[in-house]
């Protein structure tokens, strides 16, 4: 029994990393993307994607209606080939496909965003939308790393192409804005030919379909992502509104340096949060004290070395922006804390948890908008950074007071050993 322990903990362990290993070199191509458009465009044509790009994870989780999660959390515990996937998916994606494509145009109204932009902001949403669905049924069959390199398809494919244009001196904002609706285009069309979402396995003489609850309770987590996608995207489309665009690119620009804390925290809920589902609860022990130390060491990175790599990275070009760091390092270390108690929630916790999490996260949100618009006003850039830090400290105080409170309870709700049954 303790050798199967230590094999299960070691192929998390192995599960994690291997994911992570997919995460950083992600990390590293948005990192050369966000070089290539500060070296190569005006800061007003960086502010302007950049609004594109931070509007994109809110605008997704809207129209997604939480699927994305609910389908992790309810079809990872079992064999997830039992089910009629393709049929599910075909559902689905025939809602939020629709659903992200008027979001982006809705929001490409509100900035009033011409000919390009807006067709690029409607792509992307829609888009993104069908490769976070799709990739759902890859991490239910625990499948994580073919699931994380679709993810970063579109990453993968706008680096690369904005490469091109950069050293062949043909980066322009259009071609900037093509290359990036063509990459997440191109991306959903090869996330549609994967195999992770078309299985099904006859059962008693007919395919079994997915449980009726797995659409009704994506709407608690729409309210949990939606929460989180504002605390993502808040500050930048405050910033657009109330600053300037060339002061979005500052922002942006140095935050994009600092989101080595934002991997970390993808690629410990990437794995963690299936793994809780399937076996209902763990120790958590043991990853706690993992991020402890991870955070400590990349924490310390940027404090000690963070101007020095703007200024290398931006050829000195964003050095004025190098005082935010700290505050981004603050806001990082505690949304790395938060992956465990976000994991152990909406992996294995009961209903009443997710419930709880998700009103108390939403309160917060409410409370970022505020606090952002406030400290904006008053303290510029630095504002929006420190509102981001205070709530995220809020979100982790909540979600370590719920785990707690529901320690060692289960779902009550989780997928029974045998769907195709009587």
């Amino acid at each position: 029994m303790a050798s199967q322990t230590m094999l299960r903990r070691a192929g998390v362990s192995l599960r994690v990393g291997n994911v992570f290993v997919v995460i950083v070199l992600g990390a590293l191509l948005q990192v050369v993307t966000q070089i290539v458009l500060a070296r190569g465009l005006p800061k007003a044509d960086v502010g302007l994607i950049s609004l594109i790009v931070g509007a994109l994870p809110l605008l997704s989780t809207l129209t997604l209606l939480g699927q994305d999660t609910s389908i992790v959390r309810h079809l990872s515990p079992r064999d997830a080939d039992r089910y009629d996937l393709g049929a599910y998916a075909r559902r689905t994606l025939g809602i939020v496909v629709p659903l992200g494509a008027t979001a982006g145009f809705a929001a490409g109204l509100y900035y009033a965003f011409p000919g390009l932009p807006m067709a690029t902001i409607v792509t992307l949403v829609a888009s993104q939308n069908v490769v976070l669905l799709l990739t759902a049924f890859l991490r239910a069959r625990h499948r994580y790393e073919a699931a994380i390199v679709a993810r970063h398809l579109p990453i993968i494919g706008g680096a690369i192409g904005l490469a091109v244009l950069f050293w062949t001196s043909r980066l322009s904002l259009n071609t900037a804005l093509i290359t990036l609706l063509a990459a997440y285009g191109l991306s959903a069309l090869i996330a549609a030919a994967l195999p992770g979402h078309r299985s099904s396995i006859v059962g008693s003489g007919e395919r079994t379909p997915v449980p009726p609850h797995v659409l009704r309770d994506g709407f608690l987590f729409l309210g949990l992502g939606v929460s989180l996608s504002v605390m993502v995207s808040i500050d930048r489309l405050i910033i657009s509104r109330l600053m300037t665009l060339p002061d979005l690119a500052v922002y942006s620009t140095i935050f994009a340096v600092t989101k080595a804390f934002d991997f970390l925290f993808y690629a410990v809920g990437y794995v963690l949060m299936p793994t809780i589902g399937r076996r209902g609860t763990m120790s958590l022990r043991r990853p706690a004290l993992a991020v402890a130390a991870v955070a400590v060491v990349v924490a310390a990175g940027y404090l000690l070395f963070g101007d020095e790599l703007v200024h290398l990275l931006y050829a000195g070009r964003y050095d004025l922006g190098t005082y935010l760091i700290p505050a981004f390092v603050l806001s990082g270390v505690l949304k790395l804390f938060y992956s465990i108690p976000s994991s152990y929630i909406n992996g294995g916790a009961p209903t009443g948890a997710v419930r709880r999490f998700m009103v108390a996260n939403l309160f917060t949100m409410a409370l970022n908008v505020a606090l952002d618009i406030i400290l904006v006003r008053r303290m510029g850039l630095m504002g929006a950074a420190l509102a981001t830090a205070a709530a995220w400290a809020m979100r982790l105080a909540a979600g370590v007071v719920i785990m707690q409170m529901y320690k060692g309870r289960t779902n009550s709700e989780r997928v029974p050993d045998d769907p195709g049954g009587p």
